[in-house]
């Protein structure tokens, strides 16, 4: 490392003489510029470091532990120019900032989960949590409507009524149903048996019920997900893309300037909406989920392009003789191609990622408890989906069902769906926070072979709760029907 700059570098660096170190104790955006500048020096990042601190470029003041407390004005002109100004987004990928977020509804967390797939979370989870009474969003403009505001609050308060009932009937039947394991203490016990009642019970809770999680972001991801919430049809997700915005911009504030919502697509939403205006609806009854493949790539084809890609990868080859040669293998030999590349997989090893080149195309027709964790640990697949509805059917936990509980179940789910209804005629934006855990949202998924390999084998172990392995147990056995050399590792065995 150059020495030319006498600057104490310990206590930004975890380490002065080897390639690989951290770097710390200064400002998101400082960072980034340190690591932008690498693009456009000779200097390695520690070089750049020690000259921009010896020059005094970073303003950095320290404190306790070195500390920087002081945000540089070098920074934010360097990201004024080339971030804000020329549209260089990468370098904001350098600066990252954690968020806590709290008392947000479970429709408002959907959509900041779907904002940007380059965000982390950890959310409040229902299945592992009793909620509270009283703990729900109550949207603004309800204000404007005193006998529908009632009437949501109703509902609101009967939901939790009947998570209670349902919570009072499922312990005692689980602990008929379900032994106590050998060397199982009777507090574990007890905690295991609430457990299955908790992810059951939410079933009957609402998108309004209030929601926790935690956030990790990128500079360019977190602005381009305030971008998203601003454009959202919700109050609730503009103002949480503003409180955002505010919190944040203490740790990168250069980055978010000119956070504005998209113009481009709230007009593209305006003229498909109005353009779609006339088309009813359609409505179904479906009682549980649904998953079926709506593009299936033929399964000699899907083999030929996977050994294609090994033959790129492993061979040396140029696409095009890669592709001639393996149009000429066997169908069996094809499959034993696939199965020399997939036998050694274990339980947590991800696929070769020539598997990413395969895509598939599934409909899915899912509660939206379901969808909250599909959605939440997905890895790679691309979503589209219809807004909250009570038009396409619901799903009754089996647990409730054997309880017999089904009635309490079923006559909870009539009223809720009868106050949407209400609500919608009015506001269907307001309404979807009526809509409960139970109903289905409509979504297509489009996912490589290689996110399939994962969300297979996560969901479909007997680890996974019952409603998101039933899915993916549906498209798994679809799957095996149809390619079945590319299927066969899919779902893997723990240990």
């Amino acid at each position: 490392m150059n020495t030319e700059h006498k600057v104490d570098l310990t206590r930004y660096v975890s380490n002065l003489d080897r390639n690989v170190y951290t770097i710390f104790n200064l400002p998101e955006e400082v960072i980034a510029v340190i690591f932008a500048y690498v693009s456009r020096s000779s200097l390695s990042f520690r070089d750049n470091l020690a000259k921009l601190l010896a020059d005094d470029e970073l303003a950095v003041n320290e404190q306790s532990g070195g500390l920087a407390t002081s945000y540089s004005e070098k920074a934010a002109r360097f990201h004024e120019k080339w971030v804000v100004g020329y549209g260089h987004s990468s370098v904001a990928e350098h600066a990252v900032a954690h968020i806590g977020i709290e008392k947000i509804s479970r429709l408002a967390s959907a959509e900041l989960e779907l904002a940007n797939s380059f965000n982390s979370f950890t959310e409040y989870s229902q299945r592992y949590q009793r909620p509270a009474r009283g703990d729900i969003y109550i949207p603004e403009e309800l204000e404007q409507q005193p006998e529908l505001k009632a009437d949501y609050l109703a509902l609101q308060d009967k939901a939790y009524d009947t998570y209670e009932a349902l919570m009072a009937g499922l312990i005692p039947y689980l602990k008929q149903a379900i032994p106590q394991n050998e060397g199982e203490s009777p507090r574990a016990y007890q905690s295991r048996v609430e457990k299955i009642a908790f992810e059951d019970a939410r079933y009957v809770l609402t998108l309004a019920t209030l929601t926790n999680l935690g956030m990790t972001g990128n500079g360019r991801a977190l602005r381009d997900t305030l971008v998203a919430l601003l454009t959202s049809e919700q109050a609730e997700s503009r103002q949480l893309a503003r409180d955002m915005e505010r919190e944040i911009s203490q740790v990168i504030p250069t980055l978010l300037k000119y956070v504005e919502p998209n113009a481009y697509v709230a007009e593209a939403r305006r003229k498909l909406s109005n353009r779609f205006s006339t088309i009813q609806p359609t409505s179904q009854t479906i009682k549980g989920p649904h998953a079926r493949f709506t593009r299936l790539p033929e399964y000699r084809d899907a083999l030929i392009l996977l050994a294609t890609q090994m033959l790129v990868t492993y061979a040396g080859l140029s696409y095009d003789a890669a592709q001639t040669h393996a149009k000429t293998l066997p169908l069996v030999e094809l499959e034993q191609l696939a199965q020399d590349a997939l036998s050694d997989l274990r339980f947590f090893d991800n696929p070769l990622p020539e598997l990413q080149h395969l895509h598939y195309q599934m409909e899915l027709a899912i509660s939206e408890a379901n969808w909250h964790q599909l959605l939440r640990h997905n890895r790679r697949a691309h979503f589209s989906f219809g807004q909250p509805t009570v038009r396409l059917g619901y799903t009754t936990p089996p647990h409730v069902e054997a309880a017999g509980l089904a009635e309490r179940y079923q006559s909870f789910i009539d009223e809720a769906e009868a106050v949407v209804q209400k609500l919608a005629d009015w506001n269907p934006s307001i309404a979807q926070y009526a809509v409960t855990n139970a109903h289905h949202r409509q979504v297509t998924m489009t996912a490589s072979l290689w996110e399939l390999y994962h969300l297979i084998n996560l969901r479909t172990s007997p680890e996974a709760q019952w409603d998101i392995r039933d899915t993916f147990q549906q498209l798994h056995e679809q799957l095996q029907a149809a390619q079945p050399a590319l299927a066969r590792y899919a779902k893997r065995r723990l240990g």
